[in-house]
């Protein structure tokens, strides 16, 4: 297995390389759900290995009881002593030490960027890269990994679960034109959505595109052999009549990782891994590692802020700054042979679509807004307080936005009344992200998405010179950003503009089942059957199980169901695939349910929605209406924040609607940006003096900032710098206790401080140069061979 596994992943970093990503559908989808980090990769891999060694056992028992009637597992015949045995030489985390969490007041003042730590005695609650949490068990074929379905004779309920594919042509299917608006709720819903779902989960896929055994790639199969799991086209699909399969790739597997690694010595069924922190933390703007934290930062100046893009702008507004390992798709009539770039932010989906780059961009700009204006409220702050401060601020508006003004409208009353009132921390309850949430219920949103990409003038109306386009048009094409307007247009139609309302018999339009990510002379994605395939793949109990986890009973016939499923046609389409009630896939089912009162959910949705929303923000400790997280004086300056205030401050728009995500013809309900509450950031200011003590004193290289008691204060350093003695000091009767220091970091003691080939330490900084006949690439650190003319 760990041959094979390696061997796999070889030969996909190598097609990585020699592959033009950009040339189709498959390779665009796999390329952006590789692992954001390496220390996510060496899970990935792990984990592989682990998982594909029962799979080699499981192979050897069915050849040996072949004439057997009793299915016989391998995780039936292995001792304790040889699973955790397996563990170990996969490379799984076993009995990993909790990490060391730092006890200084700033430490407690700001989160860590990768999530470990908010919880005091689990601080791997919520944190990056660590496995989904299960609110019901996984149910596996095997009962240890294999999915629904991954043997074509299984039954349920006494029948074979329908192709995904065959579920998406029958009951999911609607036409471009054939979309109810949603009357209520403007299409910034839709895209908040997606963007908070990329703050709070992101589960990667497996390294390898080809299968482990045989290396065959898993665009050339159509057999279930890990790491692939093909989605089977129908003998009588109407679109793909080409191919006989389209091909999908497991979700990466969890083996050993933070609290859940003690328990490695038994077996325990296959978790998938969230990457990123589980915290509304913008973690989208800032990244879930310091390594990919330090890359988004301008460490240039000493003004805390973020980078920029240094090539385009739009107007006097920066942009993002590109990503140059990532080209994306470019402007087919251009033939100036400038590149455009994906962007370069915290998540890396950040480049999927327009409208999701476009709230990326708000918030850099945002946090750069604000951290110049910290810096002349408290100058003596470094660039390392203002960037924590500032960073701090813009975690605590994304929670503002998403609870005060978009989870309301997506739970209503009901929901809200599950979730109840924030009551303070709540150290009992996980905000990890659960598996159902991230691989179903979430994914509701999916079915909210307007099949037009539309861009407004100031009037609200058609922009004359760029029109409305179709949604597959605007994946991954930041060149129509930079090129076509900038963000202020398509803002106004984020605004101006309806999301699509969840209609059973119109669930998912053309452009997201028949057209995703479609590229030229290719046969194109389908979002519905990604979607059941992904349910299928991450073992999520159906649709039975979860209806009784949620207070609803269990049904034995179609008609058992029509209290909820309300539709009668569509319930006849679900009968006539699944057979029985208890098959249905969870994500399917939720969508089929009748929306209650107030909100865009069903019944089951809605449970899982506002138990998972609850969880997020009652288990998070630095929530920003927890005691202590800010002051009184900052907490009531941030709740006069909207959404609305961001894009006045941010875009070149004048008049919005107060509350954005709610829908009204302009000008009715716009209002002027100067009537718009903004925060007032002289709730931040500090007082340079400490009781008897006077004024704070400064150390070369560093900076302090108030903390704790209101005689303390607490040192950092500036980048390159790391603090030598104790950091937090006191005003006592004689003076401020003993001052640290600032001591210069030698960067190139650790891993060469990522040179390629030399590198030179400098006083609070280092750099990078090249050997004789090599240059230094625009990334700063790699050496390329200077060619010979």
């Amino acid at each position: 297995a760990f041959q094979q596994v390696g061997r796999a992943i070889h030969r996909t970093d190598k097609n990585w390389k020699n592959e033009d990503v950009w040339k189709t559908p498959l390779s665009l989808f796999q390329y952006f759900k590789q692992p954001p980090c390496q220390e996510t990769a060496d899970m990935a891999k792990a984990g592989d290995i682990y998982h594909y060694t029962f799979d080699i056992l499981q192979n050897k028992l069915k050849k040996r009881f072949s004439r057997s009637k009793r299915r016989v597992n391998a995780t039936d015949i292995l001792s304790t002593a040889t699973v955790a045995e397996l563990a170990k030489f996969s490379g799984c985390r076993i009995n990993s030490m909790p990490p060391n969490c730092p006890n200084t007041c700033l430490a407690r003042l700001y989160r860590s960027h990768n999530g470990e730590c908010n919880h005091a005695t689990n601080p791997y609650w919520g944190a990056a890269n660590n496995p989904f949490v299960r609110w019901l068990p996984a149910k596996y074929e095997n009962e240890f990994s294999t999915p629904h379905s991954w043997e074509s004779d299984r039954l349920y309920n006494g029948h074979r679960l329908p192709l995904v594919r065959e579920v998406s042509n029958n009951a999911i299917n609607t036409s471009n034109s054939q979309v109810t608006g949603d009357s209520s709720y403007s299409h910034m819903l839709v895209v908040w959505g997606q963007y908070i779902d990329h703050d709070i989960d992101f589960t990667p896929q497996s390294l390898s595109t080809s299968t482990f055994q045989g290396l065959t790639n898993c665009a050339n199969t159509c057999e279930n052999k890990s790491p692939c799991y093909p989605i089977q086209v129908p003998a009588n699909d109407q679109r793909i009549k080409t191919v006989k399969c389209l091909p999908f790739f497991r979700s990466a597997a969890v083996c050993g990782t933070g609290d859940t690694s003690a328990l490695f010595h038994k077996l325990r069924p296959r978790e998938q891994i969230n990457a990123v922190t589980s915290f509304v933390d913008a973690s989208t703007v800032y990244g879930s590692s310091d390594a990919l934290s330090n890359v988004l930062r301008n460490l240039s100046t000493d003004e805390g802020l973020m980078r920029v893009n240094a090539l385009y702008s739009d107007g006097s507004r920066a942009y993002l700054p590109f990503d140059p390992s990532k080209g994306c798709v470019q402007d087919p009539r251009d033939l100036s042979g400038n590149k455009i770039n994906c962007f370069h932010a915290g998540d890396g989906r950040v480049s999927e679509h327009l409208t999701l780059s476009a709230i990326h961009t708000l918030w850099v700009r945002e946090h750069n807004r604000i951290a110049r204006a910290l810096k002349v409220i408290n100058p003596h702050w470094n660039g390392e307080i203002l960037y924590q401060e500032t960073r701090k601020i813009i975690g605590a508006y994304h929670q503002v936005v998403n609870w005060k003004e978009y989870v309301p409208k997506i739970i209503g009353p009901t929901g809200m009344a599950t979730m109840g009132n924030y009551t303070g921390y709540k150290t009992n309850e996980n905000p990890s992200i659960s598996n159902v949430f991230a691989a179903a219920a979430y994914r509701f949103g999916h079915a909210t998405i307007s099949p037009m990409f539309r861009r407004l003038d100031e009037s609200y109306n058609n922009h004359p010179t760029y029109p409305t386009i179709l949604l597959h048009q605007a994946f991954f094409s930041p060149w129509r950003m930079v090129r076509e307007g900038g963000i202020d247009p398509i803002m106004r139609g984020l605004i101006g503009k309806a999301a699509k309302l969840i209609v059973p018999s119109e669930i998912m339009h053309e452009e997201l089942r028949e057209k995703l990510f479609l590229l030229q002379n290719q046969v194109a994605l389908d979002l519905a059957s990604l979607n059941l395939q992904r349910g299928r793949d991450h073992g999520l109990p159906l649709y039975n199980d979860w209806r009784e986890e949620c207070g609803m009973s269990r049904a034995d016939n179609f008609s058992q169901v029509a209290m909820e499923i309300t539709d009668a046609l569509l319930r006849s389409k679900l009968e006539l695939l699944y057979k029985h009630p208890g098959n249905i896939d969870v994500w399917l089912a939720g969508l089929a349910e009748e929306l209650l009162p107030g909100s865009r959910g069903g019944k089951l949705f809605t449970c899982l929605l506002s138990r998972q929303f609850k969880f997020l923000r009652n288990g998070d400790r630095f929530y920003y209406e927890n005691t202590g997280v800010f002051t009184p004086q900052q907490v009531t300056a941030l709740n006069r924040l909207s959404f609305a205030r961001v894009i006045c401050d941010t875009t070149g728009l004048t008049e919005v609607r107060r509350d954005v995500f709610s829908l009204s013809t302009y000008p009715d309900g716009f209002v002027s940006c100067n009537s718009i509450p903004s925060l007032d950031l002289m709730a931040w200011r500090e007082d340079t003096t400490v009781g008897s003590c006077g004024n704070v004193p400064t150390i070369p290289n560093g900076s302090w900032k108030r903390c704790g008691s209101s005689n303390g204060v607490s040192y950092t350093c500036s980048p390159g710098y790391v603090v030598q003695g104790t950091p937090d000091v006191t005003c006592r009767a004689g003076g401020f206790s003993q001052l640290p220091s600032c001591l210069d970091v030698n960067e190139c003691l650790n891993k060469n401080g990522g040179c390629q080939d030399v590198c030179t330490n400098n006083q609070g900084s280092f750099s990078c140069s090249c050997e004789i006949g090599k240059h230094l690439a625009n990334d700063g650190r790699t050496c390329v061979t200077i060619q010979q003319t």
